[in-house]
């Protein structure tokens, strides 16, 4: 459970009109993005139903109260487990709000800095920095717990600032099993960069040691890394023999087709496997670990699962 989570139903237990302080700050939120240009229409839907569901949230919070004042505790009591469910399933967590930035002549330097910062509802999410802004904000809703807490194995995540300390590169690599790949869903969606950059390193290089299976993307260390499509994190940590140092691993099903991203030489990084992750979610920072000779991200894109065949990610995605 979120932070948010958390509070409200202790200040609920507690009978703390603060409770309704803070739903009413949140539903003032999702007006104001409601009402904002950085909201694409295609998202107002789903602030529209956040809205709704800290709505209702406070209707039920209200009712319990009344109810506790007039001593019927059964019907309170039913009232509060209503609450609890509306909190627990997603109307309150789940819920990250991701900056993207245009980076073409309508984007400033302010706009552009804050590309792939996510936001949730307790910070206070920032508004266009000038009326020709291009960027905009992605709502993004989870399936899963996201509680930015850390995984219960020494990984810490935090959304704005996600530095993971976990650097034992001895450590067995934490994997997800491929055999969950059926939770996945076809989808038509084209693949995206996962940063902006500066093609470096080209797919089929001959190198020293061997030849190049993927792209390498100059950018400084600490430039946030977005998933390149809908997917399940398949592996997030930092024990690589090819040399990528720290890296992610991605399994998505595109048209119908499964294929891996893998992405290397990473500062941190800020997803587990087995999570869910979504089409432009910052899931670690740039780096320069392992065999590398300079700041850079490593992509690579496999068709099948991990271990798959490498191709030219241009097949995927234009750059």
């Amino acid at each position: 459970m979120t932070k948010l989570s958390n509070n409200l139903m202790n200040l609920l237990q507690k009978e703390d009109n603060k409770f309704f302080d803070i739903l009413t700050d949140i539903k003032n939120k999702l007006l104001n993005l409601y009402n904002s240009d950085i909201v694409r229409t295609k998202d107002k839907d789903l602030i529209l139903k956040k809205y709704s569901s800290f709505d209702e949230l406070g209707k039920s919070a209200y009712k319990y109260f009344k109810l506790k004042d007039n001593d019927l505790y059964d019907e309170a009591q039913k009232e509060f487990d209503n609450v609890s469910n509306l909190v627990l399933k997603g109307s309150v967590s789940n819920t990250v709000f991701i900056w993207h930035s245009e980076f073409g002549e309508h984007t400033c330097e302010d706009c552009a800095s804050l590309d792939g910062t996510q936001y949730t509802l307790e910070e206070d999410i920032p508004d266009t920095p000038h009326p020709n802004c291009k960027c905009y904000i992605e709502i993004v809703e989870f399936d899963g717990e996201e509680d930015g807490e850390g995984d219960g194995n020494g990984e810490t995540r935090d959304n704005k600032n996600p530095e993971n300390k976990n650097t034992n590169h001895n450590a067995e690599p934490r994997h997800h099993d491929s055999k969950s790949d059926s939770q996945l869903t076809p989808r038509q969606q084209k693949l995206i960069m996962p940063c902006n950059g500066t093609i470096v390193g080209h797919y089929g290089e001959q190198r020293s040691t061997h030849v190049h299976n993927g792209i390498d993307i100059a950018v400084p260390v600490g430039t946030p890394v977005k998933a390149v499509a809908d997917g399940i994190v398949y592996y997030a940590g930092a024990n690589d023999p090819k040399g990528y140092g720290q890296y992610v691993i991605i399994t998505h099903k595109i048209n119908g087709k499964t294929i891996t991203s893998e992405y290397g030489h990473l500062s941190s990084w800020n997803v587990r496997a087995g999570q869910q992750i979504k089409q432009g979610q910052v899931i670690a920072k740039s780096g320069n670990t392992g065999h590398s000779q300079g700041p850079h991200l490593h992509l690579t894109i496999r068709e099948g699962l991990y271990k798959g065949t490498p191709v030219n990610p241009n097949i995927y995605v234009n750059y």
